[in-house]
């Protein structure tokens, strides 16, 4: 319901707010995917503890081009990924990954790909995407970039150009009208979003000596 839609994504901009950045723009993120046409709505789901919503995860549609020339659109990304601050460190997270993963292998996706911290999502089975040869939109591989195998072989032969569903994109202007219908909150700066810039900026081109 559009009252569910609302308060998940209210949790995912407190679970967010001043985390990677100051302030937060996911939950700006969750609304747009749910517009388009990528969203999976089946793969949407929540966490509730003793009656409180504590956590959310979103679902998309992305893509690979790969190096063959083919376009594979039976992948899926997700976030984003909140867990209310005060409800973290108690495996919420995992268990709605968990299960999704599950969802996603049944509805017959092939692969799960990704941008975050491989700190984390690395303990969950998630691999760097050069280990499937798989590039940014910019032909780089990247420290964040990482994919999950719904199915033993699923990114055999696929490597090659990941992007993401174009509902990730936004202009600040759009934002920051949006933010305008929560409550306000005070923007803050943090040692952890610089560390978390910096492993998000560990992107390398390939070397075409090693490129059959």
């Amino acid at each position: 319901t559009s009252t569910m839609l609302r308060a998940t994504e209210e949790l995912i901009r407190e679970a967010f707010w001043n985390h990677f950045q100051p302030g937060a723009d996911e939950h700006f993120i969750a609304h747009n995917l749910r517009k388009g046409a990528d969203y999976v709505p089946e793969l949407d789901l929540v966490a509730v503890l003793e009656g409180k919503l504590v956590g959310s995860i979103v679902y998309s549609k992305s893509k690979i081009d790969t190096n063959d020339g083919r376009s594979l659109t039976d992948v899926v990304t997700f976030g984003p990924l909140g867990v209310l601050p005060e409800y973290r460190n108690r495996g919420i997270a995992a268990k709605l990954i968990q299960e999704s993963l599950r969802l996603a292998k049944d509805m017959g996706f092939r692969a799960v790909i990704i941008q975050g911290d491989p700190r984390f999502y690395g303990r969950l089975g998630f691999r760097c995407g050069e280990k499937y040869d798989l590039t940014n939109a910019e032909k780089q591989f990247c420290v964040g970039l990482m994919a999950y195998q719904l199915f033993e072989g699923a990114l055999d032969g696929a490597g090659g150009c990941f992007s993401e569903s174009e509902s990730f994109g936004f202009a600040e202007e759009a934002l920051a009208e949006f933010d305008t219908s929560f409550p306000p909150k005070e923007k803050g700066e943090s040692a952890f979003q610089s560390e978390f810039a910096v492993l998000l900026s560990l992107c390398y081109a390939k070397d075409p000596k090693y490129t059959s």
